[in-house]
């Protein structure tokens, strides 16, 4: 049996990428912070920023523990780039060689029509940097190991059921008062989270010897107009109010005010802003012609549907 140590595996992602291995029959090791894994191979509990020695003897490794999109550097640095050192030092010293790590689109900064993973990578927001020096870490460790299998999957925007996106999103259009950025144009790839799942699947089953870059997407770029108003319509309620951006940036900051206040996490912070309105549409060619990816939801509009089924206006 195949055997995969998915971190980060109590995440939204995770949670998903850990039932998809284990639906197709592989051996899965959860490691995550905090204890919420069901049925699986066996689970480690344990916080990432600090050295996880002895990992279990593992075919591969998916890494996907992370922070919050929109949080900044320092915590970034605190977070992403700990954990990506960690994980990387001590599954190479546990002579594990495949690797698949889950970067993102942010890693190509403001996108010009379409990126492939030919396009030049100049990020601009805090996310971006950091994944990309996590990628570089991992490229560095794992260009001299022989028969190796290294894979990146730069993501782009995640939604599904369950997922932070779909969940605040239909809360705040229902409540009728949904700010956005008044750049609602900016192109972007969505790709639901059951085809991220099938792209690490398709990474452990079809990828070349060596390292390899992937960009995962659906096959449909979109705008942030197209997504809220098809997720407006399939709720039954109404489109979200599009603002000036200084003012979503000022409701920013009132938000991260009251959640300091209330010792909530916040939502939308300025660097969130910045993340959705940075534009990132992705083509991805080259992982349905290489790896064999082929999305159940095509379009955001199918998967829309789909994640929104049971939170309708009239349910």
């Amino acid at each position: 049996m195949t055997s995969v140590l998915v971190t980060g595996a109590g995440g939204f992602i995770g949670r998903r990428v850990v039932c998809a291995a284990n639906s197709a029959g592989y051996g899965v090791t959860a490691i995550v912070r905090k204890p919420c894994i069901g049925a699986v191979h066996s689970v480690i509990q344990h916080d990432l920023r600090f050295p996880l020695d002895n990992l279990p003897p593992a075919d591969w490794i998916f890494h996907l523990a992370g922070a919050y999109a929109g949080a900044g550097d320092e915590e970034l640095r605190r977070t992403d780039l700990e954990m990506g050192r960690n994980v990387i030092r001590c599954g190479l010293e546990a002579g594990i060689k495949n690797w698949v790590f889950a970067s993102a689109a942010e890693v190509y900064g403001n996108v010009c029509g379409i990126a492939t993973e030919a396009t030049p990578t100049q990020p601009v927001i805090p996310y971006g940097r950091i994944k990309l020096m996590v990628e570089r870490i991992l490229l560095e460790k794992a260009k001299d190991i022989s028969n190796c299998r290294v894979v990146v999957l730069r993501i782009g925007e995640v939604y599904g059921r369950e997922g932070r996106l779909i969940t605040e999103l239909a809360a705040r259009l229902k409540r009728g008062f949904c700010p956005w950025p008044r750049t609602r144009h900016v192109p972007l790839s969505f790709v639901h989270v059951d085809d991220v799942a099938q792209a690490f699947l398709c990474a452990l089953q079809n990828a070349p010897a060596g390292i390899s870059v992937y960009n995962v997407a659906d096959d449909m770029p979109a705008t942030w107009l197209d997504f809220l108003v098809r997720g407006a319509r399939l709720l039954g309620v109404r489109p979200p109010v599009f603002l000036p951006e200084t003012l979503v940036r000022l409701y920013a900051a009132c938000g991260m005010l009251a959640c300091r206040a209330t010792g909530r996490e916040p939502i939308l912070t300025r660097h969130a802003v910045r993340l959705i309105t940075t534009p990132k549409a992705l083509s991805n060619s080259r992982l349905k012609h290489v790896l064999g990816f082929q999305p159940q939801y095509p379009s955001y509009s199918e998967g829309l549907e789909e994640a929104l089924r049971d939170l309708s206006h009239h349910a």
